[in-house]
């Protein structure tokens, strides 16, 4: 019988098992409850301190009202209807990212199944799914496909985007309700940079995974030379964190708690908390995304591709190239 995703739940706190209530589940060794808004089970324990609970909340009320009625394109278009981006170039960069994002999901996907396939009743967890990208891909492999998100908005778009396949939960990444063991595989794309505790997020999702099981992670280089692909800026990287704070605020007028890896930070975190060997890659470039960018940023990436095909530049490109993917696998 295959284990349903209810099954493999725990507490993200203390990770007892869970008793279903009307309204959601009670861990009863803790006391705590997590309940369902808006149909989602929220496993949220501590939010950011820069995290926008109650206008994320209005906002997952409002495209969850109007989630039957529109499709994806659609719900994606109220969401930043009410959820403008700071620039109009800003706005562009990111439709880019996602226009190429599942190519990306179906490549990195290709690889975790040449290596290990998959059984139809493996659990994908996808952690920081945003609009669930990687999860859809994945649900089309396996029966589980599980998006993770602090968004309760991102999460209404990502149900969407999975169109009744796959499930979607709210909770940091750091606090996972899955039990040990509970996924064959684990994706977090463009998160890690994001999260408050990267450390305990890596020690996190290598719990999760079965022994054997993979980790898919990508993430910007904090020393690249093309411009920070989350607010579009150059030099970001090379700048104190403070410093650059405050220059994205002064540019950008938004707030930046991005905290970018090299490729020695990246591999000293992955090196002190994942239980098993990676690799750190330099990947391609998605067709579909180059389609979208400037001109002048499409002969960059032209470029780009050309020269990280000559071994002589590998270790540049590990120093300056715009980013990492790494696969990781558990081996205890």
């Amino acid at each position: 019988m295959a284990i349903t995703v209810e099954a493999r739940l725990c507490c993200p706190v203390c990770r007892a098992r869970l008793n279903r209530q009307p309204q959601g589940f009670q861990c009863l060794p803790c006391k705590r409850e997590y309940r369902f808004v808006f149909g989602i089970l929220d496993f949220r324990v501590s939010l950011p301190a820069g995290f926008d609970a109650g206008g994320d909340v209005e906002l997952a009320r409002l495209l969850s009202e109007r989630e039957r009625e529109l499709d994806f394109p659609g719900l994606l278009h109220l969401y930043y209807r009410h959820h403008p981006e700071p620039s109009e170039s800003l706005h562009k960069l990111h439709l880019a990212h996602l226009a190429g994002e599942e190519q990306q999901a179906r490549a990195a996907l290709d690889d975790l199944e040449r290596r290990r396939p998959f059984a139809r009743d493996d659990a994908v967890v996808e952690v920081g799914c945003g609009l669930g990208q990687y999860t859809a891909v994945a649900a089309e492999r396996v029966e589980q496909a599980i998006g993770v998100d602090l968004s309760l908005a991102f999460l209404v778009l990502a149900r969407k985007r999975l169109g009744g396949r796959g499930a979607v939960v709210a909770a940091e990444a750091e606090r996972l309700p899955f039990r040990d063991g509970s996924a064959a595989a684990v994706i977090a794309a463009d998160v890690i940079e994001h999260v408050a505790d990267q450390r305990r997020s890596i020690e996190e999702m290598g719990r999760l995974l079965i022994p054997g099981g993979f980790l898919f992670l990508s993430t910007p280089n904090r020393f690249s030379l093309a411009p920070e692909p989350h607010v579009g800026l150059w030099g970001i990287g090379y700048l104190p964190r403070r410093w650059a704070r405050r220059y994205v605020r002064r540019r950008r007028r938004v707030a930046y708690d991005v905290h970018l890896l090299s490729v020695f930070s990246l591999g000293r975190l992955l090196g002190g908390e994942f239980p098993g060997p990676f690799r750190i890659r330099i990947p391609d470039l998605s067709p579909r995304q180059i389609e979208l960018f400037p001109a002048w940023k499409r002969a960059l990436a032209g470029l780009y591709r050309a020269l990280r095909q000559l071994p002589v530049l590998r270790n540049v490109f590990y120093l300056l190239g715009p980013f990492f993917h790494v696969l990781a696998v558990k081996d205890r």
